[in-house]
C-alpha cells in the first residue's frame, strides 16, 4: 500500500479516536469540529456509530436516567421537545441548550441548519414574520420563493426610489382626479343656472305672446 494512502488512513483513524474521546468527555459537536478539523456530517456519523444512533429504537431502550445531561437533551429533542422544555427539565442555561440543539441537528445530518441559525439568530423574529407572511399567502413553494428571491436581487435603493416615484404618481393622479371632480361639479352648477335662465326666458316669451 502506498505510504501516502497509509498516512491518510492513519490520520483518519486518529481523528476518529479523537472524536470518540472528545464526545465521551461531553464536548459539543462544534468543539469537536474545531479540535479535529472535521465536518459536522463526519463527526455525526462517528458519534451515531458509537452511540447506536443508526438504530431507531436503540435510544428508547437505553436507560436515559443514567446518561449524561447531553444525552438526555438529545433524547428529549428526538422526542419533539422544545428548547425551553429541555432547559427546564434538565436545568440548563440557554447557551447550553443552544449547543446541544446544534449537536442534535448535526447528528441528524442537519448541520447546515446550525450554521444558518448562527447567521440569522439576531434577526430571527423578522425571518419568522417573513415565513408566516409567505405561509398565509400560500407562497411556500419553489416557484413563489424563486420569484420572491428574484425581486430581492434588485438593488434596494433602486426599488425604494421606484416605489417613491410610483407613490408620487399616485398622489398626482389623485390630485388630478379631485380637480376634475371639482370641474364637473362646477359645470353641473353652471348647467343648472343656464337651465333656470332658459326656463325664465321661456316664461317671459309666453307672457309676451299672449
Amino acid at each position: 500500500m502506498p505510504i501516502d494512502i497509509l498516512q491518510v488512513i492513519l490520520n483518519r483513524r486518529d481523528k476518529e479516536q479523537l472524536v470518540i474521546k472528545l464526545h465521551q468527555e461531553g464536548k459539543t459537536i462544534r468543539e469537536i469540529a474545531s479540535a479535529a478539523h472535521m465536518s459536522f456530517t463526519d463527526i455525526g456519523a462517528i458519534i451515531r456509530k458509537i452511540d447506536g444512533g443508526d438504530n431507531a429504537d436503540s435510544v428508547e431502550i437505553k436507560d436515559i436516567k443514567n446518561k449524561s445531561r447531553e444525552t438526555k437533551a438529545l433524547f428529549l429533542f428526538s422526542n419533539g421537545k422544545k428548547p425551553i422544555d429541555v432547559a427546564i427539565e434538565l436545568d440548563l442555561s440557554a447557551s447550553e441548550v443552544h449547543d446541544m440543539l446544534e449537536e442534535y441537528w448535526a447528528l441528524n445530518d442537519q448541520h447546515e441548519l446550525a450554521f444558518v441559525y448562527d447567521e440569522i439568530k439576531a434577526f430571527l423574529p423578522s425571518f419568522l414574520k417573513l415565513f408566516n407572511c409567505l405561509k398565509e399567502r400560500h407562497m411556500l413553494d419553489e416557484k413563489n420563493i424563486s420569484n420572491f428571491l428574484s425581486y430581492a436581487n434588485y438593488d434596494l435603493s433602486d426599488l425604494t426610489n421606484r416605489v417613491q416615484c410610483l407613490s408620487n404618481e399616485i398622489i398626482n393622479l389623485e390630485g388630478q382626479e379631485r380637480n376634475l371632480m371639482n370641474k364637473v361639479i362646477l359645470w353641473n352648477a353652471q348647467l343648472s343656472d343656464l337651465g333656470r335662465a332658459i326656463d325664465i326666458k321661456n316664461q317671459q316669451l309666453k307672457r309676451m305672446g299672449k
